[in-house]
Order: C-alpha cells, then sequence, then structure tokens
C-alpha cells in the first residue's frame, strides 16, 4: 500500500489518527489510491445509512419517528436513498481509469481477463458468504421457508434477480444495486471506446450527449417496479458521469487538481440541496405519472452531481474534509457496511428506538444515529478484515492455495 501521505493528504491530517485506523484502511488493486473518492464513498454509504435509518425507525417506532411532514431534516435523510446512485457514479469513474489512461494517455491496454477476473475474486466472495449467511438466518432464526427462500437465494449469486423477480431480493434487499453494478461491469468495455474519441471537446460532448440521452428515455419510457427499472437501462447516466470525471481527472487536472474557494461554495451550498431537492416523490405536474420528478429536475442532476465531485477534488475546505483519515476509512469499507447495514440495523434499531423522545425529529434521530452507528460498525469492521480486506490482494487465490497446501491455518492480508 502506498504510503498515506503521498496520497494528496495535508501532513498534519497523518497522525495517530492514521495509524489507528491502518488495518482497516483498503487495499487498492493497482497500488495508487485517490483518498477523494473514497471520502466520496463515505457520502454515499453515509446518506444510505441514514435513509435506513430513518425508515428502520419508523417502521419500529411510528409514534416517535413517522416522518413530520415539512421538515428539512426528515427530507435530508429520506432522500439519503439517492446514495445509491451516488455509488454508481464512482463506479463509472473507477472503471474507467484504467480503459481512459490507455485511450488517452497511452498507457498499456486492460487485460479484460484480468479485469473481470478481479471483479470475481475482489467482490464475489464478501458477496457470496454475506448472502448464504443471510439465508441461513432467516431460515434459522425467523421462520421463514428455505424452500421459498433458496429460489431467491440462488437468482441472487448470480445478480440476476432483479430481472427473473422485478423485485429486490427478500434475502438482502440493498444488493438490487449491485446487480446493477455487474451490468455495468460487463458494459464497461465496450463502452470505453468512447475514451477512443481523440477531440476532447467532441469526446465529451458524446458523453453528455449519451448522458442526456438516457436520462429522457428512462423518464420516457421506464415504468417502476419492471424489469427495466431493475436495470443499468435507468441509471446508465450515473456511470457515464463517472467517465466524464475521469476524463477531466486524468487530461485536465493530470492526477493534481488545483484548489480554490469557489469550489467550497459549491460544496457547501450544493450538497445539502442535491438532497432536498433530489426527490423520487415530488408532486405531479399536469400530465405527469404520480411520483416522477420534471424532466429538467432529472436532466440536472447528472450535471449537478458531476460539480459536486469535481468540489470534493477542488475545493479548499471541502477537499481537507473528503481525504480526512476517519472519512476515508469508513468509506473505502463502503461494501461491506452496504452489504451488512440493513439487516443489522433492523436488529440494533429494536434495541434503541427507545432513546431520543425529546419530541424534536432531528434530535431524536442524531441520537439514534449516535447510538446505532457505533454498534453497527462492530460487525462491519470485523466482516471487512476478516473476509474484505484479504479478498483486496490481487493474488489472494494464490496465496490461500499455497497455505492450505502447507497446512498453514489463516489467510492474512498484506
Amino acid at each position: 500500500m502506498p504510503r498515506y501521505a503521498s496520497l494528496n493528504v495535508p501532513e498534519d491530517q497523518t497522525t495517530w489518527l492514521s495509524r489507528l485506523l491502518a488495518p482497516f484502511r483498503r487495499i487498492t488493486g493497482s497500488g495508487a489510491f485517490i483518498a477523494e473518492i473514497d471520502g466520496l464513498r463515505f457520502v454515499a454509504i453515509g446518506s444510505v445509512l441514514l435513509f435506513h435509518l430513518a425508515v428502520g425507525l419508523e417502521i419500529k417506532s411510528p409514534a416517535h419517528f413517522a416522518r413530520p411532514a415539512g421538515s428539512l431534516a426528515a427530507d435530508l435523510v429520506y432522500n439519503g436513498f439517492r446514495g445509491v446512485e451516488l455509488f454508481f457514479v464512482i463506479s463509472g469513474f473507477i472503471l474507467a481509469m484504467p480503459f481512459a489512461g490507455h485511450g488517452l494517455l497511452g498507457k498499456p491496454a486492460v487485460s479484460l481477463k484480468s479485469y473481470f477476473l478481479r471483479r470475481v475474486t475482489r467482490l464475489e466472495p464478501p458477496y457470496v458468504l454475506c448472502m448464504i449467511l443471510l439465508f441461513g438466518m432467516h431460515v434459522l432464526f425467523r421462520g421463514r421457508s428455505a424452500r421459498e427462500l433458496f429460489p431467491h437465494l440462488c437468482a441472487s449469486l448470480v445478480y440476476l434477480h432483479n430481472l427473473i423477480y422485478s423485485a429486490e431480493s427478500p434475502i438482502n434487499n440493498v444488493t438490487w444495486s449491485l446487480e446493477i453494478e455487474i451490468q455495468f461491469y460487463v458494459l464497461t468495455p465496450f463502452l470505453a471506446a468512447l475514451f477512443l474519441i481523440k477531440g476532447k471537446a467532441l469526446r465529451r460532448s458524446v458523453i453528455s450527449a449519451l448522458c442526456a440521452i438516457s436520462v429522457v428515455l428512462g423518464w420516457l419510457f421506464i415504468e417502476p417496479n419492471g424489469r427495466a427499472y431493475y436495470s443499468i437501462l435507468r441509471f446508465l447516466h450515473f456511470f457515464l458521469v463517472g467517465f466524464l470525471l475521469a476524463d477531466v481527472y486524468l487530461t485536465d487536472w493530470k492526477g493534481k487538481p488545483t484548489r480554490g474557494w469557489l469550489w467550497d461554495v459549491i460544496a457547501f451550498v450544493g450538497w445539502p440541496l442535491l438532497f432536498l431537492s433530489w426527490s423520487g416523490t415530488a408532486t405531479p405536474l399536469p400530465g405527469q405519472a404520480p411520483g416522477r420528478e420534471p424532466l429538467q429536475t432529472v436532466l440536472l442532476v447528472p450535471a449537478a452531481v458531476f460539480l459536486l465531485y469535481c468540489a470534493a477534488f477542488r475545493g479548499r475546505a471541502a477537499n481537507r474534509i473528503f481525504v480526512n483519515p476517519l472519512v476515508t476509512t469508513i468509506g473505502g469499507m463502503c461494501y461491506t457496511i452496504y452489504l451488512l447495514h440493513n439487516p443489522a440495523l433492523a436488529l440494533i434499531v429494536s434495541w434503541t428506538r427507545g432513546l431520543g423522545t425529546t419530541g424534536s425529529y432531528a434530535i431524536d434521530l442524531v441520537v439514534q444515529a449516535l447510538a446505532v452507528f457505533p454498534i453497527l460498525f462492530v460487525p462491519c469492521a470485523a466482516y471487512f478484515l476478516l473476509v474484505e480486506k484479504p479478498c483486496m490482494s490481487r493474488d489472494w487465490p494464490k496465496r490461500l492455495w499455497r497455505r492450505i497446501s502447507s497446512g498453514r491455518p489463516a489467510l492474512t492480508p498484506r
């Protein structure tokens, strides 16, 4: 792993906190680490956590935690489900980088064999183990029928639950988005042809046009709860925003973006406005289907997200927040947290729902978050260290086989 101080992180942040968090810092397959991306992962997973915390509390204790009408705090957290789309932008950026490096900077071509093998060895073991464990818990502790759940497990393990059932998996409902991620992994080598367009203005215009086309077609033709609704067709534009960001990062910023205070204004004003306005439950205008946002809103969102992601890199104060060791460490653990958080929250909230009954929704939610999230971090940290982090090393299958062959008992990350 590269030294933390080499990652555009201020020297005064490479402190005892960094050393304390070092065991929980993720391993990057290429050895390169862009701290801001893990900071953005923190925003994405944090918004999803707050959303599911609010929903869980409303289900478990509706008398105290029913969503109050007209509450800005409630609007912010209930729009937190949009963190999923923020993850899609990050995935677009990360997966685009090696292809963009080849097409734009002349770096070595991407080996498709290594590309797909990396997806399997990095993501599959934590995912498969999690789904099997949750399947067992549903059957053993919740009295669910193994016969009824088993087809859902099989469909989920091969990332086809969305397409087969047109619904979220009853084993772990958040995995619907991971199935869309897999669809994008398959498409990325084909979409990467965009980086072969040599003219910068033309290339970015084509990417932007494809984003707009994706938004419009989805708005016009994709109805809620259909197969297309749970597919890449509904979200392609967010991945393409990540492509655009990778283009700018490599060719304009050359990996070292300059910073200014104007970007801080964009960050500190824009993030709250995004979550306050980016709702899927807008009041329909004449001629609109219920729950459908105005077309101009959904067209503006990808552009707004792109600017906010740029601000994470280019704001002076904002960047210091996004590269903070605690922020990037939690962001780097987002895959484990995403896999485990919803079933864990359902259990933890059952214990904590009596806390924070002041009558102020915002205060009570903060009290709940302070009580719940440290407890949630314990199983997530353990799973990350024992399961996900070892899988981050590219050669872990070979090392595991050598350990098994030699009789050594454990596989440890390096």
